[in-house]
């Protein structure tokens, strides 16, 4: 495919390849794009989230005076890395290590911990020329594993504390002027307390100057059942949320870049009204 395009349109891959590990870190959903065989990626970020006003089942409670909760910060440092394996095939992991705290009247405990663990392929299935460019199909499959035995039930918890099995598709279409749509969905087993759960991430990008890639995002994530908040134990609670937000890539040169994104959520159930952001270097082999 990148040997019909114009030189041009080569310079905007060098940026575009790398976004799906810019992905990862920055909680947006994955993309259609594969390293190639023998070249490999690897990103650190920080992410922090926030929020004071959360969902108790569909309705908001707002912030106020005694609150017991306040305001809920977590920031995590995060490495990805991802190698192709062959031209249709890339192997990637992420890690992170979280920290959670509150400053409300609760005096919840600040927890930090090694977080979780994520490993995964990305199989190209199927791909053609479709009008002014290029569409694809593929499978990634992939498990999440917690690292360390943190705590999973408490205001200032890290994670849910389980395992999950993950069989994603990524539906993907790129112009020849190197704009791209990307959508990631499937169905995500899980393990323990927690439900079932179905993922919608939508990811579109455009590069402008050859350097710089912006990129809003939109994600939805559907837990199949679970309590309301105070009518059960975490985390079996149902955690359902839509989020939206922009991505941005900046190409240093060619192996080195630098992202940002800005998220915030639209709606939720059962979980917080969080805005966040995640900074961080990429470096491409």
């Amino acid at each position: 495919m990148q040997r019909s395009l114009k030189p041009t349109v080569r310079l905007y891959l060098l940026v575009i390849l790398l976004l799906p590990l810019a992905g990862d870190a920055l909680c947006q959903g994955d993309t259609g794009f594969l390293r190639g065989q023998g070249h490999a990626d690897i990103s650190l970020s920080f992410n922090r989230d926030t929020y004071r006003k959360f969902w108790i089942g569909r309705h908001v409670r707002p912030d106020g005076p005694g609150n017991a909760v306040g305001r809920v910060t977590r920031d995590s440092y995060t490495v990805f890395a991802a190698v192709g394996l062959l031209d249709e095939v890339d192997f990637q992991g992420s890690a992170s290590y979280t920290g959670s705290s509150s400053d409300g009247v609760g005096m919840f405990p600040r927890e930090d911990e090694f977080q979780d663990i994520n490993l995964g392929f990305k199989v190209q299935a199927l791909a053609f020329r479709l009008g002014r460019g290029e569409a694809s199909l593929l499978a990634a499959p992939a498990v999440k594993l917690p690292m360390a035995n943190y705590v999973d039930d408490g205001v200032t918890a890290i994670g849910d504390g389980q395992t999950d099995y993950r069989a994603r598709v990524i539906a993907h279409y790129q112009l020849d002027n190197g704009a791209f749509l990307s959508v990631e969905s499937g169905y995500d087993i899980r393990e323990a307390a927690p439900k079932d759960e179905l993922p919608l991430n939508v990811t579109l990008g455009i590069t402008l100057f050859e350097r710089v890639t912006i990129m809003p995002f939109y994600q939805n994530i559907n837990q199949l059942g679970g309590y309301d908040i105070g009518q059960g134990p975490f985390p079996g609670t149902e955690e359902d949320y839509e989020r939206a937000g922009v991505g941005l890539f900046v190409r240093i040169v060619d192996s080195l870049g630098v992202h940002a994104s800005w998220r915030t959520t639209l709606s939720g159930r059962n979980t917080g009204d969080v805005d966040g952001f995640s900074v961080g270097l990429v470096l491409r082999f």
